[in-house]
């Protein structure tokens, strides 16, 4: 077996020693049954048993509930070293023993936990998740099954399908999501369950004969009227949707574990093989044309693994880690089909063939990395997003600020209402508690479109959010986002209105900007001394800017510009995003998002006059023309009015097209930095 050369660096004298145990346990007693693992009318309850026995089961499940309390990265290296052997085993007893239990640990009720937990670890039960069905796979927002409330039952009546379920005919509990409000958006109406599948209601319409993953279950499920206790409800009425994306990271962190084990066994097999196989009087591995495509595959599974080993260490620390999970899934699942395949190529016959190596079996086992959990291109979306998001959050974090401590937290409080945006929150009636740790509770009320903050606190608001006042400030001032916030723990929610929750961060601005207008006391502590000193900062200052004085700036729009602007916005108007219905209008084709151009504005304010470091409020924007995808767009911004009283500079803006046509104008005030 090739070694991996930097063991130590990555990994920990406990992990390590883990990874031999392993070995071992595969050595003697997954290898000799791998073929038998993979045929349909495999026995996989004592296998099952087996895997707890050996102490892989209830890797990160807490002791009490039967398992042994490992951090993440323990259940990674376990199914990597399964992977080396048997990816089937990997999926079965991943779909098990993670997916469906990391719901259950983090949104379970004790009673939960310990009734659906401690079987898992011991072996005892089978476990699975069910999402995809027939009309759904990576957008939930078709989800088709549903859960009802019986009152007179005093239960859940459950209907639906659910496809391509690994586990699904031979699972004793499933954890389910299904839409129990379908009067909103499905993220904000669906519920998950776990069901048991001894209960009247649930059947099997077949298991599907999958290309790789030999002895895996991928079935085809059914709900027929099946009555769901309510103590089965898992989390809170609506909130499926936040465990459902609670889990991913973990899971595609997961598959791509699978996917360094399929690639190392090919390697390994390649490596071997191509300095034993003698042509032309040298071993193949003296060409270059085999030799090199060595060294491929070892840079490719090295970076694997150094993706999957930042990832986990990020999910054992607590951390936020979409975009590097992600990251990890895409890159390691691609990179092991073309190590399986470039072994193959190098082994030739041999490779091709069953007679001597699993090869064509590791090559097609890979293939499904890529589907699975997300396919490549859901992944690639999905990383674009978090690096756009990343960069708005950058580009904020920029903007000079006065030290946290010197801003007094009323006026940051009530500043609030200023970033609120009334057209996000139509049919939206809310009161918001805020419970701070080290201030006064503050109460923000949304009704009719309308936003107004106190300092309050009621017995029964719609929404409570607990944090502490520096967090808090942060937020507002952009330097750190809600959601990973939240992730972190470092905030925390509690509603019955799921909508309110997904819709809330989206109603509001929460950038600088909201502090425009208001007086920013600086009060250092005692301990502090403040020297008067020249402050030096980036762009140019009021008095180093002339009037009549311009900049300039071009840009291409382009498909890119308008997919980012509608996720970034919501907006998905069919006017911008289809063809069909635009040729029907008075355009004839499909115009741009109008904001666009704002955007360009915005760049040459923030990055030529004055620049980096400004904070501008109070823009006012005309739009005269439609913007349309592929114009080029040049805007020009001038210097109008200076008031240095205030250290305000007034500037005025056209944006015209590629054929000179003005399509906005307008103004806006800025704050240009100071300097002593």
């Amino acid at each position: 077996m090739t070694l991996i050369n930097d063991d130590e660096l990555l990994y920990t004298q406990d992990e390590l020693a883990f990874r031999q145990q392993v070995r071992e346990f595969i050595e003697r007693e997954i290898k000799p049954m791998k073929l038998k693992i993979e045929t349909r009318d495999f026995n996989h309850r004592p296998f099952f048993k087996k895997l707890a026995e050996a102490g892989l089961s209830g890797l990160f499940i807490p002791e009490e509930y039967g398992g042994s309390n490992k951090p993440f990265m323990y259940q990674l290296i376990a199914g990597e070293e399964l992977s080396t052997v048997s990816p089937s085993t990997t999926m079965m007893f991943g779909a098990s023993c993670t997916l469906s239990a990391i719901p259950i640990l983090r949104f379970g009720t004790e009673d939960q936990k310990k009734k659906y937990l401690a079987p898992l670890a011991k072996g005892d039960k089978i476990g699975a998740l069910a999402i995809t069905e027939p009309s759904v796979g990576s957008d939930t927002a078709g989800m088709e099954t549903n859960a009802v409330w019986n009152d007179t039952d005093q239960c859940w009546v459950l209907n639906g399908e659910k496809r391509y379920i690994t586990n699904g005919s031979i699972a004793d509990q499933i954890v389910v999501f299904a839409i129990t409000d379908p009067t909103v958006d499905s993220k904000s109406g669906m519920s998950a369950f776990i069901i048991e599948t001894s209960w009247k209601g649930f059947s099997v319409e077949r298991d599907f004969s999958l290309m790789g993953r030999g002895g895996v279950h991928a079935s085809h499920i059914r709900f027929q009227n099946m009555k769901v206790p309510k103590n089965n409800l898992l989390g809170k009425v609506n909130q499926g949707f936040l465990i459902l994306m609670d889990e991913l990271d973990s899971e595609r962190i997961g598959i791509a574990a699978e996917a360094l084990g399929c690639m190392r066994a090919s390697f390994e097999i390649a490596v071997d093989y191509s300095q034993k196989r003698i042509q032309f009087n040298q071993p193949i591995s003296r060409f270059e044309g085999v030799s090199f495509k060595i060294a491929d595959m070892a840079t490719k599974m090295r970076a694997a693994r150094l993706l999957v080993v930042t990832a986990a260490r990020m999910v054992d620390r607590g951390l936020p880690c979409t975009k590097e999970a992600t990251m990890a899934k895409l890159f390691a699942t691609e990179a092991s089909v073309e190590v399986c395949d470039l072994a193959i190529q190098i082994c030739g016959g041999a490779g091709y063939v069953r007679d001597y190596f699993p090869l064509e079996q590791f090559y097609r086992d890979a293939r499904l990395g890529t589907i699975g959990g997300g396919t490549s291109e859901i992944m690639r979306f999905l990383i674009q997003r978090e690096v756009y998001i990343e960069h708005k959050r950058g580009q904020v974090q920029k903007q000079p600020l006065p030290d946290i401590k010197a801003i007094d937290f009323d006026m940051l409080m009530t500043a609030i209402p200023k970033g609120f945006r009334p057209e996000r929150a139509e049919g939206i009636s809310a009161q918001i508690q805020f419970l701070f740790t080290d201030e006064n509770a503050w109460l923000l009320i949304i009704k009719d479109q309308k936003c107004t903050i106190t300092k309050k606190q009621i017995k029964q608001p719609t929404m409570i959010i607990r944090t502490d006042t520096t967090t808090w400030k942060n937020i507002l001032l952009g330097q750190l986002d809600a959601m990973q916030a939240m992730m972190a723990k470092k905030v925390t929610i509690d509603t019955d209105d799921m909508d309110l929750l997904l819709r809330f961060a989206r109603m509001f601005r929460f950038t600088p900007d909201i502090l425009e207008g208001e007086k920013i006391e600086h009060k250092p502590s005692r301990e502090v001394h403040v020297k008067e000193e020249p402050t030096f900062v980036i762009g140019k200052s009021l008095d180093e800017i002339e009037i009549g004085e311009t900049a300039k700036d071009s840009m291409k729009v382009t498909e890119d510009h308008i997919e980012w602007y509608a996720k970034m916005s919501g907006d998905y108007n069919p006017l911008h995003m289809d063809d069909e219905y635009a040729a029907t209008t008075i355009f004839g084709r499909r115009i741009a998002h109008g904001p666009i151009g704002g955007a360009l504005v915005a760049r040459v304010i923030g990055m030529k006059l004055p620049g980096l470091g400004t904070l501008a409020f109070n823009m006012k924007v005309t739009f005269t023309a439609p913007v349309f995808p592929n114009d080029e767009l040049t805007a020009t911004v001038e210097a109008t009015e200076k008031v240095p009283e205030k250290n305000l500079l007034r500037l005025s803006f056209t944006v015209v097209n590629q054929d000179g046509q003005e399509v906005l104008n307008g103004y806006a005030n800025v704050l240009p930095p100071i300097k002593k």
